[in-house]
C-alpha cells in the first residue's frame, strides 16, 4: 500500500490498522483518561454516602444529638473563624431545617452529577463550594487531619479543570453536539458545552 496524492493535492495515506487495532482503539484512546473517571465516581460515591446521614426524619440529627446537628455542633465549639461561628449560630441554627435540607440536596447533586459524569464541571464547581465551606466549619476540630479536606476540595477542581465527566460519563455522549450546536452559534449550547 503506497501513499498517493489525490487531484485536489490531498496525501492518502492508506490504513494500517488491524481487527486487533480497532478492538483495542477505544481502550487506548481512553486510557490517559480512564483514572480520572474513575476516581470521579468514587468521589461522587463518597458525596452519596455522606448525604445518607443527613435525616430529615430525625430533624438533621437536632433530635438524637447525632448527624449533621453533632458535627455543626463542633463547629460551633472549636470555629475556625469566629465569624463563621457567628453565621452558624445566628443564622443556620435558627434556621435548622432549611439549612438541613439544603445539605442534604447540594450533597445529593453533587454524588448524582460525578457518579453518572452528567453536568460533571457544574457538579464538581458545587463540590469545590461545600468542600470550603465543610473545610471551613471543621478545620479546627479536635483530630480532623487537614489533609483530608485539601483532597476533598483539590479533586473537583481537577474534575472542574479536565471535564472529567467526558470519561465514563454521560458528558462524553454531550460534549460533541453541544460543541457542534455551539459553532452554529446557539447561546445555550455555549454555557451547556461549559458544564460537560
Amino acid at each position: 500500500m503506497a501513499v498517493r496524492m489525490r487531484d485536489d493535492g490531498v496525501v492518502e495515506v492508506p490504513s494500517m490498522r488491524t481487527r486487533e487495532d480497532v478492538r483495542t482503539g477505544w481502550f487506548s484512546a481512553m486510557a490517559p483518561l480512564w483514572p480520572l473517571g474513575l476516581v470521579r465516581i468514587l468521589y461522587g460515591v463518597l458525596w452519596w454516602q455522606q448525604s445518607r446521614w443527613k435525616v430529615p426524619s430525625d430533624d438533621f440529627g437536632r433530635k438524637s444529638g447525632g448527624g449533621l446537628w453533632y458535627w455543626v455542633q463542633q463547629e460551633i465549639q472549636h470555629p475556625t473563624l469566629n465569624a463563621y461561628r457567628d453565621f452558624l449560630v445566628n443564622v443556620m441554627i435558627p434556621n435548622w431545617t432549611f439549612f438541613g435540607w439544603m445539605t442534604l440536596l447540594t450533597e445529593t447533586f453533587i454524588g448524582v452529577t460525578l457518579i453518572l459524569g452528567l453536568g460533571t464541571r457544574l457538579g464538581a464547581l458545587v463540590a469545590i463550594g461545600m468542600a470550603a465551606n465543610i473545610t471551613l466549619g471543621i478545620l479546627s476540630v479536635p483530630h480532623e487531619w487537614g489533609w483530608t479536606y485539601t483532597m476533598l476540595i483539590m479533586l473537583p477542581v481537577l474534575f472542574l479543570v479536565t471535564g472529567a465527566g467526558r470519561s465514563f460519563g454521560v458528558d462524553a455522549f454531550l460534549a460533541g453536539p453541544l460543541e457542534r450546536a455551539a459553532a452554529r452559534g446557539h447561546r445555550l449550547a455555549r454555557l451547556a458545552r461549559w458544564l460537560v
